[in-house]
């Protein structure tokens, strides 16, 4: 708790030191993103108000690196002007690492950046995966079920900044690899949550097929060099000075863990995380003590009288609630203090396809998924924090496999909600779609923009939520949306691919650019992707994902190098 107050404390004066181009005095100055940062996001932030609303929730740190402080900073045109069409070279692979079993689209690596304010750092930066491994309890050498590397920004022509492998592979460092299960069936299959500092990471582990089916919920605290690959871990140590340590807390369940990642409410060092009995649990004293579930007082919360897959949670700060959706097709809203259940609103959604971002700025919380009526359509619907309807818009007819994740906002949505637009993409039609929609006020409009096909088979699905970067040195085109598509791409293969769009000047005329993921005409599965840095230093603006040819048990880490953002 105290580490995590000094964080934020100190962000004032972090800003100041941007905006005055003094960074090099500065300490360093961490950037956590994770599968959270994308479904609770804060606009129109500026120097005056980040640090108090960044107290509420750091996370607000990161919309303000990502997409407002470049408006203020000294000699930085806020909105370049457009130059015409520049070529692009695309994405390039710097390195595949094979890491354990696949993963689904829902779930994301995590990304720790040592210093915002500085050059990339090999030794500090890291990205942490989940391997959804099982193995044997207490076994070193055997599969890991998180790994992380280091050494990152290492990559083919031109030489990366970090020290690059001779051949046979351009691969980067292990920086730990650990057997976490407390059953053989034990796997991290969710995705992780780091603590500010990087030094610690909150995940759960599913124990579904056991004898007596159980959730996990794990802190770990890392030590560099602990495992040396996937398939060669460590087991954490015992908690004394200068050794790893890992906590373990079953939760008050019966019931697994298959759809929901741990959300952390860094402010009161608190987590939220659902099973798949259909209960909502809180956890205390997440990163600064020993974690602790809150039993009574209205938790866990059962969500609904049918139990089912609770998806990932979202904690706001402004309102003090939770919200969830969960497989019996219903968004509901939970106050954080009681448990005590303020909306449950039917979604007519087809079941595990549903999902969701909190505006905090704005108090609006937008659901996207497959809707059953009045047609099968692609559907997203915008409420306040209280549950009530705002918009609720239908896209286009389904058909196809049908998979509908969750969308991202363009950069001057973070401006102003009224100048920007929401970007996403569905089955629609039997293909691949790509569609968005403005705003009047905070208020969707009505009308959206689309379908801009993506797959060229009415069997390809959009595999990965999207992903948004904007880019300020890049003149003229600054922002940029990223996806993973399964299989059929609009490039003349059968493979699967990582697509990207330029988003800068509105809805895209086409695909920029696609990256397929193999040449062996399989469908892929693809796991939701992470944007690192905004850095013009070679191999150091990537994207992270993991993927594996479908019916194939072996996933990989990979990382592209965004050389349309360099």
């Amino acid at each position: 708790m105290r580490l995590d107050r000094l964080a934020v404390a100190t962000l004032p004066w972090v800003l100041l030191a941007s905006i005055a181009a003094a960074q090099d005095s500065a300490p360093p100055r961490h950037l956590v993103h994770d599968w959270s940062n994308r479904h609770v996001i804060f606009t129109g932030l500026t120097p005056e108000n980040i640090a108090d609303i960044a107290e509420a929730d750091p996370r607000a740190w990161h919309s303000w690196v990502n997409h407002a402080r470049h408006r203020f900073e000294p000699g930085r045109d806020p909105d370049p002007p457009h130059r015409g069409h520049r070529h692009h070279k695309g994405l390039a692979t710097d390195w595949n690492m094979p890491i354990g079993n696949t993963l689904g689209p829902t779930v994301y690596p995590a990304k720790f950046s040592f210093d915002v304010n500085a050059s990339p750092d090999c030794a500090n930066d890291f990205v942490v995966f989940p391997t959804a491994t099982g193995g044997f309890p207490g076994s070193s050498g055997s599969g890991a079920s998180i790994v992380a590397f280091n050494n990152l920004y290492a990559g083919p022509g031109p030489t990366g900044i970090c020290p690059t492998p001779l051949a046979p592979a351009i691969q980067p460092s292990v920086l730990f690899a650990y057997n976490t299960s407390t059953t053989i069936l034990g796997k991290a299959s969710q995705s992780p949550v780091l603590s500010l500092n990087g030094k610690k990471i909150a995940f759960v582990e599913s124990n579904d097929g056991f004898a007596n089916n159980y959730t996990a919920f794990h802190v770990l605290t890392w030590k560099a060099g602990e495992g040396t690959a996937w398939n060669s871990a460590a087991v954490p140590g015992d908690c004394s000075a200068g050794n790893s340590c890992m906590t373990t807390l079953v939760l008050s369940s019966t019931h697994s863990d298959s759809a929901s990642s741990t959300f952390v409410d860094y402010a009161h060092d608190t987590a939220y995380v659902g099973d798949d009995g259909g209960q909502l649990h809180k956890i205390t004293s997440v990163f600064s003590g020993t974690p602790v579930e809150v039993i009574g007082s209205g938790w866990p919360v059962q969500l609904a009288s049918a139990p089912d897959h609770v998806q990932s949670p979202v904690y706001d700060s402004v309102s003090a609630r939770v919200f969830v959706t969960d497989g019996n097709s219903a968004l509901y809203v939970v106050d954080s203090k009681t448990g005590t259940i303020i909306a449950t609103v039917p979604l007519n959604y087809f079941p595990q396809e549903s999902a969701l971002i909190v505006d905090s700025t704005n108090q609006t919380v937008f659901v996207f998924g497959g809707d059953l009526s009045p047609v099968d359509g692609l559907a997203v619907s915008q409420f306040d924090t209280s549950g009530s309807l705002l918009r609720k818009i239908d896209a286009a007819t389904l058909g196809g496999s049908v998979s509908v994740f969750d969308g991202a906002f363009d950069n001057n949505y973070y401006t102003s909600p009224s100048s920007g637009a929401l970007y996403f993409a569905g089955s629609a039609n039997a293909h691949a779609s790509l569609f968005s929609v403005g705003f009047t006020g905070k208020i969707m409009n009505s009308s959206f923009s689309g379908p801009l096909v993506l797959s060229t088979n009415s069997t390809t699905s959009v595999a990965t939520p999207l992903t948004e970067i904007f880019n300020p040195s890049f003149a003229g085109t600054p922002d940029r949306l990223f996806l993973g598509i399964d299989a059929n791409c609009v490039n003349g293969s059968n493979n699967g691919c990582i697509e990207s769009f330029d988003i800068s000047h509105g809805f895209p005329s086409g695909i920029l650019s696609s990256y397929v993921l193999a040449t062996s005409g399989a469908s892929f599965s693809v796991s939701g992707i992470i944007v690192d840095n905004v850095s013009s230093a070679a191999q150091a603006s990537s994207i992270y994902f993991e993927s594996s040819p479908t019916g194939n048990p072996t996933q990989s880490a990979i990382k592209l190098t965004q050389s349309a953002l360099q």
